[in-house]
């Protein structure tokens, strides 16, 4: 009984310093990137994305940070973007309701491949359901609208 406790305390201890390790990693590249902004740069890349979606130019780098780096820088992009007005109430929506479903790609990843987990079938069924489920939303939004 006291072998197999201390094998679960020792085998706990090692998950939870690998995941440690890797949130510091992340952490460094999301400075990273905040410094040399990168992901400035590459919001080109998302414009198909937000096309799709109905968004102006002005979401794809709120919708980057957040699908990427996570739902909280992507949130101080959001805010931001809502406070100068650069989208409005409904593109705000839209751009939340993307990055409930999708949210955190390489952090997510990286601590699911850690506890051995299939990556690329849930990835991708995230960003699927992403894409379908604002496409639709963006539709009725505009439609509203009109």
């Amino acid at each position: 009984m006291l072998d197999i406790a201390g094998e679960i305390l020792i085998n706990s201890l090692k998950l939870v310093i690998e995941l440690g390790l890797i949130i510091t990693i992340i952490m460094i590249l999301v400075e990273f990137t905040q410094e040399y902004r990168i992901l400035h740069r590459l919001t080109a890349l998302a414009s198909p994305i937000t096309r799709l979606l109905g968004l102006p130019q002005a979401g794809n780098l709120p919708l980057l940070a957040g699908t990427f780096l996570g739902i909280s820088y992507g949130a101080a992009i959001i805010i931001d973007a809502g406070r100068n007005g650069s989208l409005n109430p409904d593109e705000i929506y839209l751009i939340n309701l993307f990055l409930v479903i999708c949210h955190s790609l390489v952090e997510d990843t990286i601590i699911w491949m850690a506890l051995g987990a299939y990556i690329i079938p849930v990835q991708l069924a995230r960003l699927i359901m992403a894409l379908f489920i604002c496409w639709v939303a963006s539709h009725l939004v505009y439609r509203q609208r009109q």
